[in-house]
């Protein structure tokens, strides 16, 4: 039997542009579909509906990506770190077995609407990635061109893993050293369209930003200094703006010398502090929990490729 060209292709061979370069060690993506908002008349004699389209829009794109993510994509998601907001151009590209273009997704002045930080432990060995969500104010679907979608990626983000990081905050840098984890993390960022009632395609437009809190699990050898720090803020009244701390989370390659990014953290203050549960029986390291706010956060990485 003669293979048929046209029979299904795999949904495995795929790839992301931003602007002029490609993202390597791209997970998985999903969005830039066509929705619409469907208008309901109703008439009562007849039990019966009648339907229209209202208004369309595009959902939202939604990637998840390791480090090695190319310079472009890299400059787009640190300009949110720094209320620096930066629309992009692109296309989603899927490809058959054969890594040959079948079809493209492209996309016109997106805006990103939230970075997802993954969760660090020092027990997980998996490897880390970013997960992006951004929405476009125009989407195309387009057949593809059967280019080859293959190209030389880089090898640093193998290096990116959960368990190798550091964390610091000033004035406790000696007690920072036993934290065992980080929670996941996700920065928004809110965008509105500007609803014009002559206009089918509304532009849109960043309006916030919001910080998330950092959430540490940290060794019980290490709690004495944190608890100080804790009556001091919450009893003591000593949580006004000079009090605040900075901080970083450092990410490290599997030799723990080299550094992959830097998260700083600026302006930290207390937002939680408490033992985790009690077990009787239990094996588990005896560990406490910290939860800090940041007012701002900037993402650094040393490595694109």
């Amino acid at each position: 039997m003669a293979f048929d060209p046209k029979r299904s292709a795999t949904s495995g061979n795929f790839l992301l542009e931003i602007g002029d370069s490609r993202c390597s060690y791209l997970k998985s993506f999903s969005g830039l579909a066509y929705e619409a908002d469907i208008a309901n008349h109703e008439h009562g004699a007849e039990l019966f509906q009648t339907k229209n389209m209202a208004n369309f829009k595009y959902s939202n794109a939604k990637a998840s990506i390791g480090m090695s993510m190319g310079k472009e994509m890299n400059e787009w998601i640190r300009s949110s770190f720094k209320k620096e907001f930066m629309s992009k151009h692109g296309a989603f590209v899927a490809g058959d077995f054969n890594f040959k273009e079948t079809r493209r997704v492209e996309f016109t002045d997106a805006l990103i609407c939230s970075i997802g930080l993954p969760k660090l432990d020092g027990a997980d060995k998996n490897p880390c990635y970013f997960d992006i969500e951004f929405e476009a104010e125009t989407v195309k679907h387009v057949k593809g061109t059967g280019a080859d979608i293959r190209g030389n990626y880089g090898t640093k983000a193998k290096a990116w893993l959960a368990s190798c990081f550091k964390f610091e905050l000033a004035g406790l840098e000696e007690y920072c050293k036993r934290v065992a984890t980080i929670d996941a993390m996700q920065l928004k960022q809110t965008n509105k369209a500007d609803e014009i009632g002559e206009k089918r395609i509304y532009t849109k437009h960043p309006c916030k930003l919001v910080v998330p809190d950092i959430k540490l699990s940290i060794s019980s050898a290490d709690q004495e200094p944190w608890a100080q720090w804790a009556e001091a803020w919450f009893l003591g009244g000593k949580s006004l703006a000079a009090d605040h701390k900075d901080g970083a989370i450092t990410y490290l390659a599997p030799d723990m010398t080299t550094v992959l990014g830097t998260l700083e953290l600026k302006n930290c203050g207390l937002k939680k502090f408490a033992d985790e549960d009690y077990t009787a029986n239990s094996d588990k390291i005896k560990r406490f929990t910290v939860e800090l706010y940041a007012e701002e956060m900037d993402f650094k990485m040393n490595y694109v490729e």
